[in-house]
């Protein structure tokens, strides 16, 4: 399958957040949406989900990126596995991503406690200052797998273009190790976005796009994307 498009819904207040989630909800190009909690205040993640769900009838990727991971929350790993447990109680998420590194502790019982919510599990790792090396970036996605992860998600940095291919080729090589498993990786960056594009051909089975405000570094406009994907990707 060609792969989808995700749109990101990042904002630090919920005005902006629910126009975000209005766009999603009347663009073709966005075929999932994921909540970025961190940029709001911790008290206000509640209602924010409360909102989208309401709003969105699409899936939904619920995320709280920690400053640990490049994002903008300072959670404990104790912190972390509350919050999203709450999270999970509260309902309305069809994904939730859950960080491989700093979740370590409490990653089994994250997993748990959402597929008993019948909430699908991401599990992700991110590096904004690099691109590990081949073997280590396999071997985190097939660990992943191994933990029972619904979909393994990594994103890299690189710093030339064969950063880049090397993201491609351990995508490749995890998806021919693990053709059952479902593999979202991305390197980022002006010399990444062409992984963007062409992931699809290695084993990525979505990537993100724009509907005017980016999550990471490298997303593309999300119509571009989902018209390239249409005419080049695989159905």
């Amino acid at each position: 399958m060609r792969p989808r498009v995700i749109v990101p819904l990042f904002s630090r207040d919920l005005s902006a957040l629910r126009a975000q989630t209005a766009a999603a909800e009347a663009s073709p190009f966005a075929e999932l949406a994921e909540l970025r909690l961190d940029p709001l205040p911790r008290e206000s993640y509640t209602d924010a989900l409360c909102a989208v769900r309401a709003a969105l009838h699409k899936p939904l990727i619920v995320t709280i990126r920690t400053a640990a991971e490049g994002g903008e929350a300072p959670f404990t790993p104790d912190a972390y596995r509350d919050t999203c447990l709450r999270l999970l109680q509260e309902g309305g998420m069809d994904f939730l991503d859950i960080e491989w590194r700093p979740a370590a502790a409490h990653r089994a019982a994250l997993l748990t406690a959402a597929h008993e919510k019948n909430v699908r599990v991401i599990f992700s790792e991110h590096h904004f200052d690099v691109t590990p090396a081949t073997d280590a970036m396999i071997e985190t996605l097939l660990a992943m797998q191994r933990a029972g992860a619904d979909i393994a998600k990594l994103a890299v940095m690189p710093h030339t273009a064969a950063d880049a291919a090397r993201l491609l080729q351990a995508t490749a090589q995890a998806a021919d190790a693990c053709p059952d498993g479902n593999f979202l990786t991305m390197s980022m960056g002006k010399l990444g976005e062409v992984t963007r594009f062409c992931g699809g051909a290695f084993g990525s089975c979505a990537t993100f796009g724009t509907l005017g405000t980016a999550s990471a570094p490298g997303q593309p406009a999300a119509d571009a994307l989902y018209d390239w994907l249409q005419k080049n990707g695989r159905t």
